[in-house]
């Protein structure tokens, strides 16, 4: 979308440029790298801990509060889901342009 939504008017034209590519990059850079980094925590701090652990496992935290508040269960839901910078079909006649 992010790419669409900067390149489709210039497509059309023909006139796409190095910078506009750039601004598709720049764009996705941030959701890219913290989705990176959100899977090498899981892989670190959860996966790892729960297939070389030979004791019973304990209830973390953060599972607890979601436990007790299920409406937490939303924000990894929707992060995984619907990423960390979602983006939506933006149309000339909508005038909601990045």
């Amino acid at each position: 979308m992010a790419a669409a939504n900067i390149l489709a008017s210039k497509l059309v034209a023909g006139s796409v440029t190095d910078d506009d590519l750039r601004a598709v990059q720049r764009r996705r850079e941030f959701p890219t790298r913290a989705t990176q980094r959100l899977q090498i925590v899981v892989q670190n701090r959860i996966i790892r801990r729960v297939l070389g652990r030979a004791k019973p496992l304990t209830v973390p935290a953060p599972l607890k509060l979601m436990q007790r508040w299920p409406f937490l269960r939303r924000i990894p839901a929707r992060v995984i889901g619907m990423g960390f910078r979602p983006e939506h079909v933006q149309t000339p006649e909508s005038g909601d342009r990045r």
